[in-house]
């Protein structure tokens, strides 16, 4: 299992170096331009959730899954490996994301901790449903096949920017607004705990897949 998940994370490391370097250049961008972050950290997050799609480009080029069944694994630990690392991965997305706002913050004088966590913790429950979405995908249809629900996905912060603007025009009684307040305080958990469930259910879907496939 520990061999699954490191080939995996060396992929990543030699993969994506471009892609972590167009990530602080624009960082940086938005960083000087006093661009709130908001946006940006979303979109890193599912830059870190995309990379776990990549792997399953690489394996299917490389067939990797006839090779990787001869050794001493099973197709549990090997469905099992791809999940943990896209945890691994979308964490990491976090911690940049919100190391980057912190800075922001900081240096602006303008710190939010609890706007940055609840914006990058919705934003990490929704890595961890595109993966639940994803991951099955793949397994059933092939990467190739699975690459028009990645673009649907990619198109969801955009959504959200438009959702937000939208709904920030209402205008809301002093109770309506008590009640948001509230909701959006536990929206982050409550996004965590259904995003945990779904991995779960994903899990299980992708698992019963990847026993019946022929390889």
């Amino acid at each position: 299992m520990n061999g699954l998940i490191l080939k995996d994370l060396y992929n990543l490391k030699r993969s994506g170096k471009s892609l972590l370097i167009g990530i602080m250049v624009f960082s940086l961008v938005y960083f000087l331009q006093d661009i709130n972050m908001e946006v940006w950290d979303v979109w890193i997050i599912f830059i870190g959730s995309i990379f776990v799609v990549n792997i399953m480009s690489y394996d299917n080029i490389a067939k990797w899954d006839k090779y990787a069944l001869t050794m001493p694994v099973t197709r549990k630990d090997v469905v099992l490996s791809k999940y943990l690392v896209s945890i691994i991965v979308i964490f990491m997305g976090v911690v940049l994301a919100t190391a980057l706002s912190f800075t922001q913050g900081i240096s602006k004088h303008n710190l939010d901790v609890i706007e940055i966590f609840t914006v990058n913790g919705a934003a990490m429950a929704g890595g961890f449903l595109f993966v639940s979405l994803m991951l099955p995908a793949i397994y059933k249809f092939g990467v190739e096949k699975s690459r028009m629900l990645i673009l649907l996905v990619f198109l969801a912060p955009a959504g959200i920017v438009i959702v937000k603007s939208k709904f920030s025009k209402l205008r809301f009684s002093p109770l309506d607004v008590q009640y948001i307040h509230i909701i959006l305080q536990y929206l982050p958990v409550i996004l965590l705990l259904i995003a945990i469930l779904a991995m779960l259910i994903s899990y299980s879907i992708s698992l019963k897949i990847y026993s019946n496939k022929d390889m």
